[in-house]
């Protein structure tokens, strides 16, 4: 479980780090993908929440 555990987070991190590429590019977005970031950055914390009980697990 330790392995799942790891390749959620590493997930985590990816969606992380595309959140952050899409706030800190200069270009204007349009209106109708200001739901993206909102999307991926929850699907970020969602998957480090859902990985903290894998790693209690022996």
């Amino acid at each position: 479980m330790t392995g799942l555990a790891v390749a959620m987070d590493l997930a985590a991190l990816g969606f992380l780090a595309g959140f952050l590429f899409l706030v800190t590019r200069r270009e204007t977005v349009p209106g109708d993908e200001g739901g993206r970031t909102v999307a991926m950055i929850l699907i970020a914390v969602s998957l480090a929440l859902l990985s903290v009980s894998l790693w209690s697990l022996p």
